[in-house]
């Protein structure tokens, strides 16, 4: 009799001990992400070869005039073949916007012409990411009043981080 409580028990205690050790926890996901993270990385050279080093290239910075700060990045930029000519473009720029697609930025370009920034021009860093221009100035202090005025132009529509100051760390710039 003894024995058939233990042989219908055993089933029973066998199911409960299953259930109760497979229950995954934060620490044992958080390892298993950390792990094909590094798996991630250590087999993609190129991003870390390039565009990282791209990234660190440029330096978000501060533009300080009388009591303000001004946004300003400055970052190796050249000329877009076909849409800005380095002979326009001084060190520094008033930006309004950046874009992973030319033609983004092309189209931003020539409305922001129609709208009376005529120097509006597109340049490029080595990624290439293309930082639309509205206006370029061959001083700090004239580039912040351009971007005073462009800021309260309300027929500007800016998405943050952008307008800023866009300083070329490499002037002047090559085509």
């Amino acid at each position: 009799m003894n024995l058939k409580k233990y042989i219908k028990a055993f089933p029973v205690a066998l199911i409960l001990a299953v259930l109760a050790g497979c229950k995954p926890t934060e620490a044992n996901y958080r390892a298993a992400y950390l792990a094909a993270k590094e798996k991630t990385e250590a087999e993609s050279p190129v991003e870390a070869t390039i565009y990282e080093r791209i990234r660190k290239e440029a330096v978000n910075s501060g533009l300080i005039y009388g009591n303000d700060t001004i946004p300003m990045m400055t970052m190796p930029v050249k000329c877009t073949p076909g849409l800005s000519d380095p002979s326009m473009v001084n060190r520094y720029s008033v930006a309004v916007a950046r874009f992973k697609q030319i033609f983004n930025a092309r189209s931003m370009a020539e409305r922001l012409r129609v709208q009376g920034y005529e120097n509006a021009t597109v340049v490029e860093n080595g990624e290439p990411l293309y930082y639309v221009i509205a206006s370029t100035y061959a001083s700090a202090d004239s580039a912040v009043v351009g971007f005073g005025k462009l800021v309260s132009d309300d027929n500007v529509k800016c998405r943050p981080p952008y307008p800023c100051i866009l300083k070329a760390a490499i002037y002047p710039l090559a085509e």
